[in-house]
């Protein structure tokens, strides 16, 4: 066997031993994967090949079908991760800088504007509570409630009423 195709077949098959733990009715099945994929590594004659025929062949469906089947494992990411994933966050942040402001800004707006409806609704409690019209809102607005919901019940036997006929 190549060495090239041996990278490919190892790198396959290593990730599922570095990156997974594969649940004991799922070792069989993880097993018949890797012997398929170095059978097919031993007939193909460079990596392209290989990764063509991997995915002709449908292993290339049965490893990402494998992968959803196991336990990710944990594991610390090496200094050289930790670094390439800053730089990718530092790329997404940049490209995404205007729209990533709109939204701040317009969440910044939203909220502003719900504390002040907020306080207004608060302080229209009080004085109502001050004049002593609470009670009577309440009841005015207990009275709207109910005649929307009789018009409604009613609304809906006459609608059902309508379409019996």
């Amino acid at each position: 066997m190549l060495d090239e195709v041996k990278t490919c077949i190892d790198a396959k098959i290593n990730f599922f031993e570095e990156y997974f733990t594969a649940p004991d009715g799922l070792k069989a099945e993880l097993d018949m994967f890797v012997q398929d994929t170095t059978v097919l590594g031993e007939h193909c004659g460079s990596a392209a090949e290989f990764e063509s025929e991997f995915a002709a062949t449908g292993l290339s469906e049965r490893f990402n079908g494998l992968i959803p089947k196991c336990t990710p494992k944990a594991r610390k990411m090496t200094k050289e991760e930790k670094q390439k994933s800053r730089e990718t966050a530092k790329e997404i942040l940049l490209e995404n800088k205007e729209e990533l402001a709109k939204d701040a800004l317009a969440d910044t707006a939203s909220r502003l504007l719900h504390n002040v409806q907020d306080k207004r609704i608060q302080e229209s409690h009080e004085q109502m509570l001050a004049d002593g019209t609470h009670a009577e809102h309440t009841i005015r607005k207990n009275n709207i409630k109910t005649a929307g919901a009789v018009a409604s019940f009613l609304g809906d036997i006459f609608k059902k009423g309508g379409n019996q006929k």
